[in-house]
């Protein structure tokens, strides 16, 4: 198929490395100072399965306000259809956020209960990508897509804010939170098909929202509120319903915010039943951004660095092959620190590869926490020095969760969350504004990680005694 026309494309910003307005301070009093260059990490990982949410939007009666009304197969009938009608779209994905919301506040304290993040010196929580999200089968028409995308973003990002909020430095520690991405469409442009008919055409916005509990009066270390870290490469199976993406249906400008690669147009069916079809740039435009605390922007810097002494770095599924923090000139352009000792995997449908740490030895460890199934990882990175003609090597050891048997068996060491009804809050926990959990959803845990860090690469290990299975020892040349 030849390529699109294209017309009113609109471009997005430059990168700007430079800092462009000032960091908002927030006087707290007694807040607890960061501890400079921590060397005890630890890592709480939400396994659920967020790549097969349950379908919850709610059938009610033809008039209700809102409501949309649709022609459907009729189940008890094959070959004949029947008229359904659907809460509205805003008040499903409202209350789904609430869901999503209330279960990642109960996994934070259940897993706060059986080890305080007070425990380690600094602590990280993540959620897998598109943990935000609602199956794109429950979406009806374009119209209703549109609508959900400044609606999903806003969303999550006050819902991240508030949820580090309920966990104070004083009572919890300090703790970073990575809570899973929320992908949304926006549309980009006009384009004209060979038949001369006219489709729009999407951009996607996958984002993750970082939020902190770390102090914002540090004159010496001034930090951003909140920032966002986006997805840059489609895959063909982010968005859809049933079956994948058609790729490369036609190719594309180049996206200058990455011009090295391939920007084709996906064709993806978000909902089988009807027919929803979409059109989807494979390269996103969306650029990191830093807020201060009134959500001012800052910069489109991603300022990785703000514990002094460990900063980190995210990958969200295919960037990690494609697109990576390791070694795409874009990406690492867009971090403040860009040697940093801990790498964060965000993915639905990606594996760890010691191959994209063969020039990276200063990342002591690589987090994954994956969507497809939920379950999530942590690797030790080793490198040894070349010598002589023998190249240098890298090796990633799988590392067994707190109170687990191994880094294969983590089943003593998952923290049930409890979903229902009956679930108790601590005493001393924040709960204002926390919503109930009112539809149903995968079961979620979590896992456990104790890290030590800031000792040289080759000389690092895991503060934990279980034997830790070595899941690459391929030899790789790598620079130093």
């Amino acid at each position: 198929m030849p390529p699109f026309n294209e017309t009113n494309q609109a471009l997005p910003p430059k990168l700007d490395k430079q800092i462009t307005g000032s960091v908002e301070v927030t006087h707290v009093p007694k807040q607890l100072p960061v501890p400079s260059k921590p060397k005890t990490v630890g890592v709480y990982s939400l396994q659920y399965d967020s790549y097969k949410q349950v379908a919850t939007r709610r059938n009610v009666a033809a008039g209700t306000p809102g409501s949309v009304t649709t022609m459907s197969p009729d189940p008890e009938d094959a070959g004949k259809f029947i008229f359904v009608t659907y809460e509205g779209i805003e008040t499903y994905l409202k209350r789904a956020l609430d869901n999503r919301f209330a279960l990642l506040h109960r996994a934070m304290l259940a897993a706060f209960t059986k080890h305080s993040p007070k425990e380690f010196d600094v602590s990280f929580f993540t959620a897998p990508e598109f943990y935000w999200n609602v199956p794109f089968g429950d979406f009806l028409t374009e119209a209703e897509l549109q609508l959900s995308t400044k609606l999903y973003l806003e969303t999550v990002t006050r819902n991240a804010r508030t949820l580090i909020s309920k966990f104070p430095a004083k009572r919890y520690g300090h703790i970073v939170l990575l809570p899973g991405t929320i992908a949304t469409l926006k549309r980009s442009y006009d384009a004209t098909k060979p038949d001369g008919s006219a489709i729009a055409i999407y951009n996607a916005a996958n984002h993750l929202t970082c939020t902190h509990n770390l102090p914002l009066d540090d004159k010496s270390f001034p930090r951003p509120a909140y920032m966002i870290w986006p997805k840059r490469v489609v895959s063909w199976i982010d968005y859809k319903d049933t079956e994948g993406c058609d790729d490369d249906l036609a190719i594309l400008n180049k996206n200058p915010t990455n011009p090295d690669l391939n920007n084709t147009l996906k064709k993806c069916v978000l909902n089988s039943k009807n027919g929803l079809t979409v059109f989807i740039e494979r390269v996103s435009s969306s650029v990191a951004r830093s807020f201060d605390s009134m959500g001012n922007p800052l910069s489109t810097i991603f300022q990785n660095d703000i514990i002094e002494g460990l900063p980190f770095g995210i990958d969200i599924c295919l960037d990690y092959s494609e697109a990576s923090v390791q070694k795409d000139k874009y990406r690492i352009a867009q971090l403040d620190e860009r040697e940093f000792k801990l790498d964060f995997l965000i993915s639905a449908g990606m594996s760890l590869s010691t191959s994209n740490y063969a020039d990276t030895p200063y990342i002591q460890y690589a987090m994954h926490t994956e969507g497809i199934g939920g379950w999530a990882e942590a690797w030790k990175l080793t490198y040894t020095k070349a010598q002589g003609n023998r190249p240098g090597t890298i090796s990633g050891d799988n590392l067994a969760p707190l109170d687990a048997d191994s880094a294969q068996d983590t089943k003593k060491g998952e923290i049930a969350i409890d979903q229902t009804d009956a679930f108790v809050t601590p005493e001393d926990a924040d709960t204002t504004g926390i919503p109930n959990i009112l539809d149903k959803m995968k079961p979620g845990t979590v896992l456990v990680w104790k890290l030590d860090v800031d000792q040289p690469a080759d000389e690092v290990v895991a503060n934990n005694p279980i034997p830790t299975k070595k899941v690459a020892d391929k030899a790789i040349q790598f620079i130093e």
